[in-house]
């Protein structure tokens, strides 16, 4: 225990120290810790060192040893149910008055952190400088792997941003998309668990581009990590995942593989499945494709070759009844333009829910946001539906009445609740719906 105090009480003056403006009370705090790491921090150099003010809250606080001076250890280590927290980690000090530093304590016990505030102020004695004014703050335990960690990776449609955990424990994000550096910051909301204040990175030319979304839960259980960011309106806007599987690109056009999968009927009434870069059709393999991004990003733009009426470049375009493939030719600048061709390939599995895939990605690839509003509000209740909601609408009702796959209970009460990422999912669609039509860029036609 006196080990443990002394390693804090060297924490105190040698971080301290850099913050005091005061050479004297920069010599103070070197002395403490100099003469404290040779005595070990015994109740005659506590008595030396502290303030009357301060020696009295300890003893009335804790039994305060003649000898050891345990009491403060007791009173820095015992807060919030008595336990010993075991090893100190690290000490943080602001500045909040003249002479007067909050220090935040980090303190290891096992594979759990337990933070905890002590306020203490430096005053000066006559010719010297006293530790006074000590009060403990509350404490908070905060369970084993905390989550953003130092250069962990946070995807979001083709980008992956790196985390920087600076020392005020604010969180630097940053990442590149087509040679402009993108930046944000997260601070913690102390009064609020797990959760952030999004800003501007202070002093940086990159750009934030989640500025309108604020507000940020962390959210970690059942094996992912997740930030939530949210308008000032209270709508999730964006979520970045922090453990994807893939590095960005591929992540991205993973995703937009999956939400093309299925089966489909083509204007000549056969069977085609789309699976993994192949078109079967009859279970034959009779073409392959092959997306075509633009810097990372997901364009829609595939290459189809093997198939007679399907072979070209097309922008594939997601609608509630199937996939449109618009024929689409490079122009001299490189962009894709479409052109008069198009083909239809309508959905041919009513036993099957359309958007299925909202249960098993995340749709932070922002591909729904191409879709129009009225498959938007299918595609928020398919979700609900997959676990026997029964509707109210009428049109949400004949809807899914015609879906072999739909079951519903009997009553709503009886409904399971959707999955995290279905829930998270519902929320992203729900944000999407509300915006006004001039601030989407929708592709169904």
């Amino acid at each position: 225990m006196k080990k443990i105090i002394c390693l804090m009480f060297i924490m105190f003056a040698s971080i301290a120290a850099v913050h005091a403006e005061d050479g004297d009370g920069k010599a103070f705090l070197e002395r403490f810790y100099q003469e404290g790491a040779e005595c070990w921090f015994d109740n005659a150099f506590l008595k030396k060192h502290l303030t009357q003010k301060a020696l009295k809250y300890l003893h009335d606080a804790f039994p305060y040893d003649d000898e050891s001076g345990d009491g403060l250890a007791m009173w820095l280590f015992y807060q919030e149910g008595g336990w010993d927290l075991g090893e100190l980690k690290e000490i943080l000090v602001k500045n909040v008055a003249d002479n007067t530093y909050r220090v935040t304590c980090h303190s290891a016990f096992n594979k759990d952190t337990y933070e905890y505030t002590v306020t203490f102020g430096l005053v000066r004695v006559g010719n010297a400088w006293k530790i006074d004014t000590m009060k403990p703050g509350k404490g908070d335990l905060i369970v084993s792997d905390p989550g953003i960690q130092d250069g962990s990776r946070w995807n979001i449609a083709n980008l992956d941003y790196t985390a920087k955990v600076n020392a005020d424990k604010t969180i630097t994000f940053n990442a590149m998309a087509e040679g402009e550096e993108l930046m944000f910051r997260l601070t913690p909301n102390y009064s609020k668990q797990d959760e952030y204040t999004l800003s501007d990175e202070p002093g940086a030319d990159g750009f934030n581009p989640f500025s309108k979304s604020p507000r940020v839960k962390f959210i970690d259980k059942y094996d992912t990590k997740l930030l939530c960011l949210y308008d000032q309106k209270g709508q999730l806007q964006h979520v970045l995942d922090g453990k994807a599987r893939l590095e960005g690109e591929k992540e991205a056009l993973s995703k937009w593989d999956i939400q093309l999968y299925g089966y489909y009927t083509d204007r000549y009434g056969d069977t085609l499945q789309i699976s993994s870069g192949v078109i079967y059709k009859k279970g034959v393999a009779c073409a392959t494709y092959e997306h075509i991004p633009f810097n990372g990003t997901v364009t829609g733009i595939m290459r189809i070759s093997g198939a007679t009426h399907l072979d070209g470049i097309w922008e594939a375009v997601i609608t509630l009844d199937g996939l449109t493939l618009y024929q689409v030719a490079e122009d001299a600048y490189g962009v894709y333009q479409r052109q008069e061709g198009k083909e239809v390939l309508s959905w041919a599995r009513d036993n099957f829910p359309r958007f299925n895939y909202t249960w098993t990605i995340l749709l932070n690839d922002g591909q729904f946001r191409h879709l129009k509003k009225s498959t938007l509000r299918i595609m928020r209740n398919e979700i609900l539906a997959r676990h026997g909601y029964r509707f109210q609408s009428k049109d949400l009702q004949d809807y899914f009445s015609k879906r072999a796959w739909y079951k519903p209970a009997a009553s709503n009460d009886e409904v399971e609740q959707p999955f995290e990422i279905e829930m998270l999912n519902l929320e992203l669609i729900k944000a999407e719906e509300a915006k006004p039509d001039d601030e989407r860029y929708v592709k169904e036609e």
